[in-house]
């Protein structure tokens, strides 16, 4: 794959680039998108031939899917050392699906749900649209690096009654240390609750870094641990709405393949089952050489405010294809600019302070960092999965708006 070749995908009924939801976060409908959480590559070939098989033969009946979990039990093991029977990795139908199931399971209403802030929004909604309280942990955060503050969270975890957890981060790229993994599962295991890994980033793991899937840290440690991980984000199939959970215990693992059934919620559909298969057996490659374009993007980035505009502040990641922007330095007068001229910047109202003003003054449409959190308003969520050339021009539009503050 030549990852320098961004798709067009204009008129293609991608959310990430239509331009009322373009619009409604950056004031601006004709702003470049770098937000949705999507890659702008093509999938690895391997995928697009199966698509194209599947379309040829015309016949899109139920389908036959054992050797779906065979096939990531072959990706896990290959790719990050973990062996996990086939028998013991269930099907989902979306990562978020998993993570709401297990949260009703094995939560009651008026649970307490400690999330890691700052946090992909949905992890908030879905607490609170199911009658949970969240705990809204905020990460530390200095010199451009967020980090794990084990006084605080072992302060907020006393009080929950299940931790969600998201490794690597979103948004940060945080790739979590052993260590700290297992400082985690300890806290639960202590408190003897659940804990709920989102690993969706998993794969995307930048050159130099390593990930540890919670389950595996979880192997001496033994808490009630569900490690959640998919396809989506690695191969950029994320329509697809296929993710695959594994359960430490087999209590919990009965009870969620149990609810699935009763539910009809444990079979995948045909098109996501053979675009997941093809990923998982024959995208390492393909995986291999788009993880190091990501980490030559970070690379990229950061060189170029090093030298263009070294107030704006890339935070340090290890891994995906998203990262935080800083943008402290000119808060206060982007705040003050984008209040005093309301009618400039009206069209926005679905995103905040930072989104609409980089939508209107510099065409690059990104999520507001009160997407993620309100302690986060200084930060806009980049979306660098997509050709160097796109990204080095978008920066450079965004430190022309800044310097014309």
């Amino acid at each position: 794959m030549d990852f320098s070749i961004a798709a067009d995908r204009r008129n293609t009924n991608s959310i990430k680039w239509n331009r009322e939801a373009i619009e409604n976060i950056s004031a601006n409908p004709d702003a470049e998108p770098f937000w949705v959480a999507d890659m702008d590559f093509f999938p690895e070939p391997h995928i697009q031939e199966a698509a194209r098989t599947l379309a040829g033969l015309g016949i899109y009946g139920y389908p036959s899917s054992p050797k779906d979990t065979s096939a990531v039990s072959a990706w896990l093991r290959m790719k990050h050392g973990w062996i996990v029977p086939d028998e013991r990795i269930i099907f989902c139908q979306g990562l978020l699906h998993g993570l709401a199931l297990a949260m009703n399971l094995f939560t009651e209403k008026g649970a307490k749900i400690l999330v890691p802030s700052p946090m992909y929004r949905p992890f908030r909604q879905i607490p609170e649209r199911n009658g949970r309280l969240l705990i809204e942990h905020d990460l530390g955060y200095s010199g451009g690096r967020f980090f794990l503050d084990r006084e605080r969270f072992t302060r907020d975890a006393a009080e929950a009654d299940m931790i969600v957890f998201c490794s690597p981060q979103n948004p940060s790229g945080i790739v979590f240390p052993r260590e700290e993994l297992e400082f985690v599962l300890q806290t639960a295991k202590e408190r003897d609750i659940p804990l709920i890994s989102d690993e969706i980033h998993s794969d995307l793991v930048h050159p130099g870094a390593k990930h540890i899937p919670m389950g595996l840290a979880n192997e001496r440690i033994e808490a009630k641990c569900i490690t959640l991980f998919a396809p989506s984000k690695t191969f950029n199939i994320a329509g697809e709405h296929c993710a695959f959970a594994v359960l430490s215990d087999p209590g919990m693992e009965k009870a969620f393949r149990d609810a699935e059934a009763a539910l009809w919620l444990n079979e995948t559909a045909i098109t996501a089952g053979e675009l997941a298969y093809a990923a998982y057996t024959k995208g390492f490659e393909y995986n291999r050489d788009l993880c190091r374009y990501l980490g030559e993007n970070v690379k990229a980035i950061r060189e170029y405010l090093a030298a263009a505009c070294p107030e704006l502040r890339m935070s340090e990641c290890g891994a995906s294809f998203v990262g935080f922007i800083d943008c402290s330095a000119f808060y206060d007068r982007i705040e003050k600019e984008v209040l005093s001229d309301p009618g400039k910047y009206s069209g926005g109202e679905g995103g905040g302070v930072l989104s609409r003003f980089f939508g209107v003054n510099a065409s690059v449409a990104m999520n507001d960092g009160t997407w993620f959190g309100p302690s986060w308003k200084k930060f806009v969520r980049f979306n660098y999965g997509t050709s160097r050339d796109r990204i080095l021009n978008a920066l450079e539009r965004m430190v022309k708006a800044l310097r014309a503050l």
